[in-house]
């Protein structure tokens, strides 16, 4: 990524032609609780995508910006759709806790190699929220027709770690393979678990307890960097 290329030509050499600057990407992610956050969840899955502008022709000092999706939880129960007339119709009421960040930081990467270790820093923003969807099964889609969200936090991050670009020879569009670790911090945030809900009774609203505590996480990345210009 972001590295020089020189064109040859009879008689002599061209000027360097520097190679696209700007590279945009998505990831798989696996997310692993650390302190006081592993002792309400187990683990997280989700994506991202991210934005890398180098600064310098080589690539070596880049502008990343990112954002990710997760869900550390999810459950989905069969129930009746209300009293009276309504007990005779079923569907399926799902909650799912997620987490939204983003992040702006720095990215160091080494000049050149078949393989190009790198190291980021960001700050940035997480949100972790709770929200439940109803729908059916007999329409054919499955698809949720109402839902509401039961809670939600959010708060100042901070990330910092690093990983290894693979480049893919590729004429046509220069990609790489992206192998990431990341450490995320978000101290003192509210967040629900499995846990945290409370069914009362027909009639009655659930009781919804929220837990308190730095909510720090290790992930771990899969994707794929393509140059966008």
């Amino acid at each position: 990524m972001g590295a020089p290329a020189h064109a040859q030509r009879a008689g002599g050499t061209s000027p360097a032609v520097r190679e696209p600057a700007t590279f945009a990407g998505a990831d798989l992610i696996y997310a692993e609780p650390r302190g006081e956050f592993r002792n309400y969840v187990r683990q997280a899955f989700g994506a991202s995508g991210h934005l890398i502008h180098s600064l310098d022709a080589k690539g070596v000092l880049a502008f990343r910006a990112e954002v990710g999706y997760l869900t550390y939880g999810q459950r989905t129960t069969r129930q009746a759709l209300g009293g009276g007339a309504l007990g005779l119709i079923d569907v399926d009421v799902t909650t799912s806790n997620n987490i939204v960040v983003g992040s702006l930081g720095a990215q160091l990467m080494a000049p050149a190699g078949s393989v190009r270790p790198y190291a980021v820093g960001a700050v940035g923003f997480s949100y972790f929220f709770t929200e439940s969807s109803v729908s059916g099964t007999n329409n054919g889609s499955g698809n949720p027709f109402a839902d509401t969200q039961n809670f939600g936090d959010g708060g100042f991050a901070s990330s910092w770690g690093g990983g290894l670009y693979i480049p893919i020879r590729s004429r046509a569009l220069p990609l790489s393979i992206d192998l990431g670790v990341q450490m995320h911090k978000n101290a003192d945030i509210q967040y629900l678990t499995k846990n945290s809900i409370s069914f009362n009774g027909a009639n009655r609203p659930p009781t919804i307890t929220p837990v308190r505590s730095a909510a720090d996480y290790l992930s771990f990345r899969i994707g794929l960097s393509a140059a966008i210009r």
